[in-house]
């Protein structure tokens, strides 16, 4: 199994330079205990997250790490023109030596596209973000690249410099839904999930039939790779890891809340965003043992942390998951604290772990 570090860089007191500093000092203390890879958000406007441009994030970690590959999870495709998002991760993969993962996503906070004079964009964000999607990896895999569609037309495209990785970097859709299942086969991409907006036994759900589907499209059963990003922290026992994280998950929780679509006046396909944010309305406050039972965050001792992680790989077979741990500004002793534990007490009972396919999956295989 793989493990990485994932940053949306909250920052609730918009003390920027010192979240910065942490989380550079954390990704570069993850990789020396033993981390594989760390992950980047894309996001505008709010200090829910502070990465406005990743591709800058990920070009000063690639020159203060060695072995880490560095993945953007995600890049928001219909908020730039996908001739200069194949540009920038380029010279990423250049800088970093070959360490590029790129995610990328279709984007779901409405103030995003606002900012960015794109409210109009939203309610076609899906088609917008397919046709973005060919035209990176359009001129990614060729030469000289044209393209023709509704959104964007143009001709002889020379990609300077190109990646260097071969063919390119690994490329991953943020996305559940069926009609992305077959676009992630059709072009023959990865799929990373998150358990932030359901419920874990949901999420595996999804898992079992993306993959189920992704199996039936002639997919190696072996080779499919779901990164899972998952909120943490990991404490000598659990009832301290929920006591060190309340106060930050209470304002993670009830910011994404306040930033996601809802209303009457919700662009189509974004309805389950809709639906979360009115029943966190409801409730009226964030309740951090429920988000624990249904295995939204992971607040545990190691070895609880260790039987949850062989838990996914036995029911879903998953290989790789992204550590979430920077949680709504947590403190950074704390985060270092975690860290610390998830290497030297987790890591080494489940990195063994090789690639397993699950009896859900057996008779499909």
């Amino acid at each position: 199994m793989k493990f990485g570090m994932f940053y949306v860089l909250e920052s609730p007191d918009e003390d920027y330079r010192r979240v910065w500093e942490e989380m550079l000092e954390q990704i570069e203390y993850a990789e020396s205990v033993g981390f594989d890879s760390v992950w980047l958000a894309e996001h505008h406007g709010s200090t829910y997250g502070t990465m406005p441009s990743p591709q800058v994030a990920a070009a000063a970690i690639a020159a203060r790490t060695e072995r880490m590959r560095i993945g953007i999870a995600v890049s928001i495709l219909p908020f730039d023109h996908p001739v200069r998002v194949a540009e920038d991760y380029a010279m990423v993969d250049v800088i970093s030596g070959g360490r590029l993962d790129l995610g990328v996503g279709r984007g779901y906070q409405p103030h995003e596209f606002k900012m960015l004079g794109l409210a109009d964009r939203q309610a076609q964000s899906r088609e917008i973000f397919r046709e973005s999607l060919e035209v990176l990896l359009g001129c990614w895999r060729n030469e000289s690249f044209s393209y023709s569609g509704k959104h964007y037309q143009f001709e002889d495209v020379r990609l300077i410099p190109r990646p260097v990785q071969d063919p390119h970097p690994p490329v991953y859709v943020a996305a559940i839904s069926p009609e992305s299942f077959e676009l992630v086969s059709k072009l023959g991409l990865r799929i990373m999930v998150t358990p932030t907006l359901m419920s874990l036994p949901d999420l595996e759900k999804h898992v079992l039939e993306a993959k189920r589907k992704l199996i039936e499209l002639g997919r190696d059963p072996l080779d499919i790779d779901f990164p899972l990003n998952w909120q943490m922290h990991i404490h000598d026992s659990p009832e301290q890891a929920k006591a060190d994280t309340a106060q930050a998950l209470g304002w993670y929780f009830g910011k994404v809340m306040e930033l996601v679509p809802q209303g009457p006046g919700t662009p189509p396909t974004y309805e389950r965003y809709a639906e979360l944010a009115e029943s966190f309305k409801a409730q009226g406050t964030v309740d951090v043992e429920e988000l624990r039972n249904q295995g939204i965050i992971l607040l545990d001792s190691p070895e609880g942390a260790v039987r949850a992680i062989q838990g996914l790989y036995e029911r879903i077979g998953q290989q790789q998951i992204l550590c979430w741990m920077r949680i709504g500004g947590l403190e950074h002793k704390r985060v270092l604290g975690s860290i610390r534990r998830f290497a030297e007490e987790v890591m080494p009972r489940v990195k063994p772990l090789a690639p397993h396919l699950p009896g859900a999956l057996r008779g499909v295989a």
